[in-house]
């Protein structure tokens, strides 16, 4: 039984052994019309150029004859002889060349004729002949002593004699090129032959190679099929199928190889499904156990699974889609995670999402994502975890009503306090000496310090409270920076730091609390201030932002901010460690936070150890003006925002 490898070789071993049929028989038809060429060029064709040759020749020597037909001076010989004795050995060396290459019939009378009237030899036995040759008057025309009467017969023998020279060469030349006709019919039969030739075997060929594909198709491309189908049948999930395949060769093999394979399948299905649900289940387990509200989401945004908690609190179950769950928060925090494929992490109390628990309850909960990624870094899902911060957000509430109440009880005894040192410092109570005045004027910074702190802190009471009313007003980017810049101009001067602003004339103008905006300004060109040192520059700059915003920059050349302390800068009584000249409580830069996010903007940095900082932030672009001459929306009248409580 052939096996597939014999059925291969027979199947083109056949093709094979036609196609050297067809190239040898190709050579020899090559072969013989080379030989018939090298007959035609090296025989016929070379009698074409002697007979040529010595046409031309003859036609140089007549045109110098006519200027020897006279009596001539020596000198006038000498050139109509330079002219005529190449002319007379070209033509001796052509008609001895035709002599020797004699192959028609009838070629070797005209080259005998044309010996003894050029020559006046006969080819033959090679023995001059009595009689006038051309080539011998010819000669005696050369001779400068010559009679004239010698001359005369000279010349007439020379034009007597040129016409039968030139018949016999042009007779050389037409024999030869009347040769060429049959030559060249043959060559074209045979080409003719050769095509019919090459038709029928090419034709021969593939009737031969569609003989061998009929044979060998149900041998091998029907065990071939057999088992694509069952691969596709594979593909599709269908693995209780078996190959059967009849022949004995390779494609048995296969198909036994296929079916081992199929059954691995078999029990690897089995026993991965069975791992499978292990998994799954002890996931679930495992995160029902947790009192977060865990979820976990396919890349199209499918719930895949949820503990109790999410599934009660939220209703995240299994197999529905994040659209389906009227929560915004959701769908932001998913397009959010999918896109930059990087973890989600909330900003504080602000971002907590509050729900009602069975009894009515309030509940917050802190939500945060993190995308599951493969090996390649393509994404497999996302991880939704809410922390249940309840009890942090209660006691972050107590702890700013006590601050409060603290700050509140701190301003009436601070507020005497200052005063009192005030009027001894004044010494309308009586003179201080040196030592006194040192001590109160200490006292009075620390109480004026103190007394910021306290500010801020009633600041943020209020604002977290939701009692703080932003009054919001079109206001022109310049004046806005030009307000905050004045007051500080002589302490920028004094520490020797340049202050610079780059204000664009285009810019468009920003709603903004013109109080609240400004301590914002105050508070970053301060730290600047404070962290540039001397013969460093500050600039401040601003430009549109998409999205209707303008965007504010304080830059600085100061020691720029550790990169692990970024994310904290913003946070309540942080402070940079190892920063010189710390004297604050910590909450100039959250304070400015809230003003900002109070007003609908964002605030950011970007700092690099040793290079400086940049303080950014944004605020929205004022509405165009109505027809009524007020703002669009407004009727002209003031438009206030009320900070949100977080």
């Amino acid at each position: 039984m052939f096996g597939l490898r014999q059925k291969l070789m027979l199947g083109f071993g056949g093709l094979l052994l036609i196609l050297l049929t067809v190239s040898v028989l190709g050579i020899a038809v090559s072969r013989q019309h080379r030989n018939e060429l090298d007959k035609f060029l090296y025989e016929n064709w070379r009698s074409v150029e002697y007979g040529q040759k010595m046409v031309d020749a003859l036609a140089r020597l007549q045109d110098t004859s006519l200027d020897l037909a006279a009596q001539q001076t020596p000198a006038s010989v000498a050139a109509a002889k330079a002219v005529a004795l190449p002319a007379i050995q070209e033509f001796d060396e052509n008609v001895n060349a035709e002599d020797n290459n004699i192959t028609l019939p009838h070629e070797d009378e005209i080259a005998a004729k044309l010996t003894l009237v050029w020559f006046g030899t006969d080819l033959k036995t090679g023995q001059k002949v009595p009689g006038d040759c051309y080539r011998d008057a010819y000669m005696q025309l050369l001779d400068p002593g010559l009679s004239p009467d010698a001359r005369a017969r000279a010349y007439a023998t020379v034009r007597r004699l040129a016409p039968d020279v030139k018949t016999q060469s042009q007779a050389v030349i037409d024999l030869n090129l009347a040769n060429m006709t049959p030559v060249e019919g043959r060559i074209k039969s045979m080409a003719d032959d050769t095509s019919r030739l090459m038709i029928v075997l090419s034709l021969f060929g593939a009737g031969l190679a569609v003989l061998f594909t009929m044979m060998m198709a149900r041998s091998i491309l029907e065990p071939v099929k057999a088992i694509t189908r069952s691969a596709q049948e594979i593909e599709q999930g269908n693995l209780d199928l078996v190959v059967h395949v009849k022949s004995r060769d390779e494609l048995r093999k296969l198909a036994e190889a296929f079916n081992s394979m199929a059954a691995k399948l078999r029990e690897y299905r089995r026993t991965n499904r069975a791992k499978l649900e292990r998994t799954q289940q002890s996931t679930q387990n495992a995160i029902n156990s947790l009192p977060d509200a865990v979820a976990i989401l396919t890349p199209d945004g499918n719930v895949e699974m949820a503990n109790f908690a999410a599934q009660k609190l939220f209703a995240l179950h299994a197999d529905a889609h994040v659209t389906q769950q009227r929560a915004p928060w959701l769908v932001e925090l998913f397009n959010k995670t999918t896109a930059d494929l990087r973890p989600v992490q909330p900003r504080d109390y602000a971002s907590a999402v509050q729900v009602l628990d069975e009894n009515g309850g309030e509940r917050f909960f802190l939500p945060h994502s993190v995308p599951v990624l493969d090996e390649e870094g393509a994404l497999l899902g996302v991880t939704v975890v809410l922390a249940d911060v309840t009890n942090l957000r209660r006691l972050d509430e107590m702890k700013s009503g006590m601050l409060s109440v603290v700050s509140h009880e701190l301003k009436t005894p601070l507020t005497s306090i200052r005063m009192g040192v005030h009027l001894l410092l004044e010494e309308r109570l009586g003179s201080l000496t040196g030592a006194q005045n040192d001590i109160l004027s200490a006292v009075r910074e620390d109480s004026d310090r103190l007394n910021r702190i306290v500010e801020n802190l009633l600041d943020m009471g209020r604002i977290e409270s939701g009692r703080e009313m932003m009054e919001l007003r079109p206001e022109s980017g310049d004046k806005i920076v030009t307000e905050a810049t004045e007051p500080l101009m002589t302490a920028f001067h004094d520490k020797g730091v340049s202050l610079t602003t780059e204000i664009p004339d285009d810019l468009p103008p920003v709603m903004v609390d013109n109080t609240r905006i400004g301590h914002v300004f105050s508070n970053l060109l301060g730290n600047a201030l404070k962290y540039t040192p001397p013969g460093g520059q500050v600039r401040i700059s601003a430009a549109p932002e998409s999205g209707g915003f303008v965007r504010f920059t304080v830059a600085d050349t100061g020691p720029g901010i550790p990169n692990p302390f970024l994310s904290k800068i913003f946070e309540r009584f942080f402070r940079v460690p190892g920063q010189p000249g710390q004297t604050g409580a910590g909450m100039g830069l959250a304070i400015a936070r809230e003003i900002v996010e109070a007003h609908g903007g964002r605030v950011n940095v970007e700092s690099k150890e040793g290079e400086g900082s940049k303080f950014s932030f944004t605020l929205h672009v004022a509405p165009p003006v109505s027809t009524s001459g007020g703002l669009g929306g407004s009727n002209g009248e003031t438009s206030a925002r009320e900070v949100m409580s977080t």
